[in-house]
């Protein structure tokens, strides 16, 4: 006669092993969603496997809502899954728990332990089970304040139907324009990345104060900085005031467009708009940067040092450095779909130039008040700069008749209004 003590501890070995069974399953699901381009499928596998105390799954919801994909970005929802993997011996988790705390304000940090501490696997059908005790005492309550809650809700109705509508157009926009969708508009138009918004902080060492920017709506951004290519095309067609920019005979074709300045930037974009006739236009500073970074807080979009053969600039270790622009695509995208965002070529934005911070708009749209508009803002750095300028923050200032081999320029689309 088996013991059925043992019994009791075969079959609960059993289980435990069939529900870590479960959850590699779910995580890998999501692993392979995720590569996929299908963040929102992935966080539903990472959360039933996370249920299941997967340690992995948990790292993998921190860093989808720290970047905003497949969910809206939240850096305290971020800190409590990294919070929750470290506490499972995660050591990535706890690296990337500290660093996001640096972007976090108190009260942010303090909320994310409170969640982290209150998270159990199980947790909403233990709540299930009270439910129906309180059931008399709730219904009682509502049967008296049943005339009050009635008038509230009769003039509640108009702003519910605005908030349903407001719900319904939401749902819409996910549905036509997911993050990381991929469309272009024409042959010859560039192919455009929809971006999702959030929330980071813009700044750098050296460019100051750094502040909390928040985008609230979605936008498109070009994959690649604009190509030869792309505006021959638009000469052709009439457009771009007819400029046939050079191109120090290293190619034309895919490589980024050069010499041109940043007003010769916004007739490409006025020509595309009166081609196609959609909202496109040169990306703001606060959104370059946004992109750029594509949740990461490290001085690259791949980590803190520039490291060998990444991108294109003097002392990237490249067969480019310091000679001439590669073609566009060459070197690896960022979390966002986007390449070459660090080095190649500088980048026109949308912005005047301003020394400082200080006034900077919170709101990720571009900053074009103040006496500096004879100058405009670059960012990305070039071939010929050195790594510590084609940072993620980095920004230096040009004038905007300014024409030279180490200057092209990125585009934006409005996706919503």
């Amino acid at each position: 006669m088996v013991d059925r003590k043992y019994l009791r501890a075969a079959i609960c070995a059993g289980l435990m092993l069939l529900c870590a069974g479960a959850a590699r399953a779910d995580y890998k699901a999501g692993q392979r969603a995720w590569d996929a381009g299908r963040h929102t499928q992935a966080v539903v596998q990472w959360q039933a496997a996370a249920k299941a105390n997967d340690a992995r799954a948990m790292l993998a919801l921190g860093l989808a809502n720290a970047k905003g994909l497949g969910v809206p970005q939240d850096y305290v929802e971020a800190h409590k899954w990294f919070n929750l993997a470290a506490g499972r011996g995660s050591a990535r988790a706890a690296a990337e728990r500290d660093a996001l705390e640096y972007e976090m304000t108190t009260q942010e940090r303090a909320a994310a332990r409170k969640l982290a501490r209150a998270w159990r696997p199980g947790k909403k059908r233990a709540a299930a089970k009270k439910a129906p005790e309180r059931k008399p005492a709730a219904a009682k309550k509502a049967a008296k304040r049943k005339p009050a809650s009635a008038k509230k809700a009769a003039k509640r109705k108009p702003a519910d139907g605005k908030q349903a509508r407001r719900t319904a157009e939401q749902k819409r926009l996910d549905l036509l324009w997911p993050a990381g969708k991929q469309f272009q508009d024409c042959d010859s138009c560039p192919q455009m990345i929809v971006v999702p918004g959030g929330s980071f902080t813009m700044g750098g060492e050296s460019e100051e104060p750094r502040h909390r920017v928040t985008i609230a709506r979605r936008f498109a951004v070009s994959k690649n900085e604009i190509t030869f290519a792309e505006w021959d095309a638009c000469v052709k067609a009439g457009g771009c005031g007819g400029h046939r920019a050079g191109d120090r005979n290293w190619g034309r074709g895919q490589r980024p467009a050069i010499y041109v300045s940043w007003r010769d930037a916004r007739s490409y974009v006025r020509w595309l708009q009166q081609f196609l006739g959609q909202p496109y236009r040169l990306i703001s500073e606060a959104e370059w940067e946004y992109a750029a970074r594509a949740g990461t807080r490290t001085a690259y979009a791949w980590g803190v040092a520039a490291g060998r053969n990444r991108a294109n600039c003097k002392g990237c270790g490249s067969r480019w450095d310091g000679r001439k622009t590669a073609k566009v695509g060459t070197f690896a995208p960022n979390a966002f779909g986007l390449y070459d965002i660090h080095g190649n070529v500088r980048e026109w934005v949308a912005d005047c130039w301003h020394a400082s911070y200080r006034g900077a708009p919170a709101d990720g749209s571009a900053w074009t008040e103040g006496a500096g508009c004879k100058k405009r803002v670059l960012r990305g750095g070039s071939w010929s700069e050195i790594p510590w300028d084609i940072r993620s923050a980095s920004r230096r200032s040009g004038r905007w008749k300014d024409r030279n081999s180490k200057t092209g320029f990125r585009i934006a689309m409005t996706l919503e209004p």
